[in-house]
């Protein structure tokens, strides 16, 4: 259901007006009343980049365009806010979560900044300008330098970062993603 959990009571009463007499269900009732998989959070799609999960990434991207009805634009808009928070904090000599929120300008909770130091870490330079110059090329295709589909260039975008990421534990490989 992803997001959607105000389906829930609904989905309930369908289920039990479809079983009628049953105290218990199991998957084979329950799911073609499901129907397609509900939008999910942007963190959970930055954090399956962030860990290298590429196919993982990719279907949560696709979760968010189709049933989440997020435009490519805004999906574009979240990773770049995210790569951004790591870029800015690249070289900064910052060495702790406070001291990044404030560099970051961020209020509240902490977490988004820490988790922005200790990717941006885990990348390294080279890696986080490489994932900026692949945000960049996708924002401009998006915006109509390519005849390539708005889905497609989200997707290959999407799968080129997570590929970065998953390779910054491992050496450098050689050739471009």
């Amino acid at each position: 259901m992803g997001e959607e959990v105000g389906r829930l009571p609904a989905l309930l009463e369908l289920i039990a007006a479809a079983n009628p007499g049953k105290d218990r269900v199991g998957p084979e009732e329950v799911l073609p009343l499901l129907g397609d998989s509900g939008g999910v959070p942007p963190w959970d799609l930055t954090d399956a980049i962030d860990r290298g999960e590429t196919a993982k990434s990719v279907e949560l991207l696709r979760r968010m365009m189709g049933a989440g009805g997020r435009h490519p634009l805004a999906v574009m808009a979240t990773l770049q806010t995210h790569y951004d928070r790591m870029l800015r904090l690249d070289g900064s000599g910052v060495r702790d979560e406070s001291a990044a929120a404030a560099l970051l300008g961020m209020k509240g909770s902490t977490f988004p900044a820490k988790k922005a130091m200790a990717q941006g870490a885990r990348l390294g330079h080279v890696k986080l300008a490489r994932s900026i110059g692949l945000l960049a090329k996708a924002d401009v295709d998006l915006r109509g330098a390519t005849a390539t589909p708005p889905e497609a260039v989200m997707e290959l975008l999407v799968a080129r970062l997570a590929a970065l990421a998953g390779s910054a534990a491992a050496p450098s490989r050689r050739g471009r993603l």
